[in-house]
């Protein structure tokens, strides 16, 4: 997606009234500080401009019958999206207590007026098995590779027989872009070096193939989209 003019206009003016702060204060501003304050402050902006697209999606794959599963990093993003599925949506995130977040997992697994479950990519990357859904949307995604890989996986189990889809966002000309391909390239590494560990394993030890699997079930597919425009051409990464 493409920032509009207020929407860059936003963030210049949320950049310069930090700035002013750190002169207050005393602190030099350079580049290299600039680069690592910048990194937070224009990440949690795009998560809250992004919502509108996120829910746009996520109302096309319920009117398909679908639920969705949205990941968000920040806390105002999870609220914005409460505010606007309402007893439609449960929230599941780091400050709630167990039996809050089992409530709400219940709640999203097993109830069908239920459609939407908003999870902390953190705190709902681990543990839970959120099979209602095929679609994931991450609104705000991790700079850390694992993190992400794990909240993919809250959908995709290797037990079903169903496909499911993994959706990234980006605006274009932004930070949303370089963290993406810097997570892509985490993954390429990661992925190389499992196929190598792979091939030593194999090596040394001898394969056997059950004959239980002569009746050959649909496997599952993980898919994975790209929207970074208006038009939301998607483009397939795997």
């Amino acid at each position: 997606y493409d920032l509009d003019k207020s929407q860059v206009a936003e963030y210049d003016r949320l950049w310069s009234e930090y700035q002013s702060s750190q002169y207050e204060n005393g602190f030099d501003s350079n580049e290299d500080y600039r680069q690592l304050v910048e990194g937070m402050i224009v990440r949690q902006f795009l998560a809250n401009q992004m919502v509108e697209n996120t829910i746009k999606l996520s109302d096309e794959k319920i009117e398909d019958g679908d639920k969705v599963v949205i990941m968000c990093t920040f806390t105002d993003e999870l609220q914005k999206f409460k505010e606007y599925y309402g007893n439609k949506c449960v929230v599941y995130d780091g400050k709630m207590t167990s039996k809050a977040k089992d409530k709400a997992f219940d709640k999203f697994q097993n109830d069908p007026k239920v459609k939407v479950f908003v999870g902390n990519i953190v705190a709902a990357s681990v543990g839970l098995s959120l099979t209602a859904s095929h679609t994931l949307i991450f609104n705000s995604y991790s700079w850390v590779y694992a993190d992400n890989a794990q909240a993919e996986d809250r959908i995709y189990r290797l037990t079903s027989t169903d496909d499911v889809e993994i959706i990234y966002q980006l605006f274009t000309d932004s930070i949303s872009e370089h963290m993406y391909q810097t997570v892509m390239e985490k993954q390429r590494i990661l992925n190389e070096t499992i196929k190598k560990e792979n091939k030593v394993s194999k090596s040394n030890k001898v394969v056997k193939k059950s004959s239980n699997n002569s009746k050959s079930k649909k496997s599952n597919e993980k898919s994975y989209k790209i929207f970074d425009d208006f038009s939301k051409e998607d483009r397939f990464i795997l």
